[in-house]
């Protein structure tokens, strides 16, 4: 029994519909494997940074006696990084750069920049940092994820915890129009999209807004919510 050949047109028009049905999919896709990436790398660094401070608080002294050097100079955190946490976590390189930053690069492909021991920006791919970029805080919550270390800090949420999303002072404004501190530490989800000043959401030429967003998504589970402002 002989089957019938598909013609020129019918095949033609298959291949066709195939490539339509690859262009809408395949973005869908590739954004999906880049979300995968950014979660599982921010849920793995969470879990490295903190096992090793842990490491490091069980031999060295409590967190409540660690010395944080707030100075410009880049030497200051390299000598709280060497002394507190070089040892604790597997990394490829540390470079320093202006403004009193570490740069920390790990075997995964990500990196850290780490200022005075308090201050983490997370980089889940290293190949979207730059000095230019981070200076200007470009794509926090997209390319750059922000967590803090406030172990001693009384009024912190972050009082006695390790390294955490970072969270500072709720703000509104005012009936002058103007930024100012609410004196709350605590947040809605809704609050933590909307905060005038690091509220997890776009805003050109700020280098605050994005702030929150590791938060977000530590909440979820380290999951990227479906309302998330970012596409990836």
């Amino acid at each position: 029994m002989k089957t019938k050949a598909f013609t020129l047109a019918e095949v033609l028009i298959t291949l066709g519909i195939i490539g339509i049905v690859a262009a809408i999919t395949l973005p869908v896709l590739v954004s999906n494997y880049k979300k995968k990436i950014v979660e599982t790398r921010l849920k793995r660094f969470y879990s490295v940074a903190n096992n090793a401070l842990v490491t490091s608080q069980s031999e060295n002294e409590s967190w409540d006696f660690w010395y944080f050097n707030s100075s410009v100079d880049p030497s200051g955190t390299k000598d709280w990084y060497d002394k507190y946490l070089a040892e604790y976590w597997k990394t490829i390189k540390t470079e320093e750069i202006s403004g009193g930053y570490i740069v920390v690069y790990f075997p995964d492909g990500s990196l850290v920049i780490i200022k005075s021991g308090v201050d983490y920006f997370y980089y889940p791919d290293a190949g979207k940092y730059s000095q230019d970029n981070f200076g200007k805080r470009k794509h926090m919550g997209k390319d750059m994820f922000a967590f803090a270390f406030y172990p001693q800090r009384k009024n912190s949420q972050n009082y006695r915890k390790g390294i955490q999303p970072y969270i500072s002072n709720k703000t509104k404004v005012n009936e002058d129009g103007d930024i100012v501190n609410t004196g709350s530490y605590q947040f809605t989800v809704e609050e933590l999209y909307n905060d005038p000043l690091r509220g997890c959401r776009k805003a050109e030429n700020s280098t605050t807004a994005g702030a929150y967003c590791t938060e977000i998504i530590y909440q979820n589970g380290w999951k990227i919510p479906r309302n998330y402002p970012f596409k990836f």
